[in-house]
């Protein structure tokens, strides 16, 4: 059984705002021959970040319970993936032979997207993992996480873990709690495609559905009781007709498929999240953190991926795997110059303030790409 302890692999966290091109990054260092590539597993146990107290909880955690993390199947990615509406990032395939775990009674967060994205055998995996995990001492939560990542890369013979969820630049404050000695690789991109994309995205609708109805009801109706047991009348309170249809008791994913929010309201989220992940990447060192704009890769995609390799470490500058991942980069198929006029002076009004948190920040794209820090 490979042994976590030898040789403590180095630790990258690829962060952005979402919907700013981490996939692709993610899935071009899965075929980094060094590199251990982690797809979502935060934003998974997180249910897309509203759990992030309970993925990191304080004190002494046994192993019993950090596996109940890693285990748990939570309530919108439950919801999302029972109704057939799961976004593309989830990989877990409940139909596929040898699936174990069926949408309708949940998937674990650790098999949504993470271990499909290792394997494919993700089932087998998961037992090696809970064998694994139920040998781990009485720990802080974050030694907990680092001898899962190091026996993940040594399983896979990796000698560096990067793990990488969309959005999880919200996370930026915790993670350097919890791992001061990791770097940082921040994608960034036009806010304006940002929100864009996220507008047409289920998860992200579905994320601002849920802030919604945190609002309404000064509650989060997924955290407070699993889905399909109807809250009593007397304690919904007063919900907005259109949201209705996305209580749990009485989810129609017909009413997510067309849920329509405005892009500026995505811009602005877009903005606040840049500002304020933004802020917390600059209390690290400078050497430990990179910002890299998406258009710059798809602009000169082995130029950029030589800045990455050269930031991972020397070891990690590699010429043939630079020229063939570049060849998997292609082109955005939509942008926010095709928005009607008003939609469009409305969205870059929204964004405004976090291509000046960029600017600040001297997070400029290279000369010659088509980003422009908002112009």
């Amino acid at each position: 059984m490979p042994n976590p302890i030898e040789a403590p692999p180095g630790q990258v966290f690829v962060t952005g705002t979402g919907r700013c091109g981490s996939t692709l990054v993610s899935e071009l260092l899965r075929d980094h021959p060094q590199v251990l590539s982690l797809s979502e597993l935060f934003n998974h146990l997180t249910d897309m970040y509203r759990l992030s107290a309970r993925v990191f909880p304080e004190g002494t955690v046994t192993a019993r319970e950090f596996w109940g993390i890693l285990s748990s199947r939570n309530a919108v990615n439950r919801l999302l993936t029972a109704h057939g509406i799961a976004p593309k990032e989830i990989l877990y395939r409940p139909t596929a032979p040898g699936a174990r775990f069926s949408a309708e009674d949940g998937i674990p967060a650790l098999l949504l997207t993470t271990l499909p994205h290792l394997t494919d055998t993700p089932d087998a995996l998961y037992d090696e993992i809970e064998a694994a995990v139920a040998s781990f001492p009485d720990a802080p939560v974050a030694d907990h996480y680092a001898l899962l990542f190091s026996w993940l890369c040594a399983r896979f013979g990796k000698t560096l873990w990067a793990e990488r969820s969309g959005g999880s630049l919200i996370l930026a404050g915790q993670f350097r709690e919890h791992f001061p000695d990791a770097r940082y690789l921040h994608i960034v991109r036009d806010g304006r495609d940002c929100a864009l994309s996220m507008s047409r995205h289920t998860g992200f609708r579905m994320a601002a559905v849920v802030m919604a109805l945190h609002l309404t009801l000064g509650r989060d109706p997924y955290a407070e009781q699993p889905p399909g047991e109807p809250a009593k009348d007397g304690e919904l309170g007063f919900v907005p007709a259109e949201l209705l249809p996305f209580l749990p008791d009485r989810f129609d994913a017909a009413a997510v498929r067309d849920y329509r929010v405005p892009v500026s309201l995505f811009g602005t989220y877009w903005a606040d999240e840049m500002q304020r992940g933004t802020q917390a990447l600059s209390l690290l060192p400078p050497e430990n953190v990179l910002h890299v704009w998406y258009e710059d890769l798809l602009a000169a995609p082995e130029e950029t991926l030589h800045r990455i390799g050269e930031f991972l470490g020397p070891d990690f500058v590699d010429a043939e795997w630079e020229k063939r991942a570049a060849a998997r980069v292609g082109q955005p198929s939509s942008s926010w110059r095709d928005l009607p006029d008003a939609e469009r002076e409305e969205l870059e009004r929204a964004c405004a303030p976090g291509f000046g948190t960029l600017a600040a920040h001297g997070v400029v794209p290279m000369a010659g790409t088509a980003a422009r820090s908002g112009t």
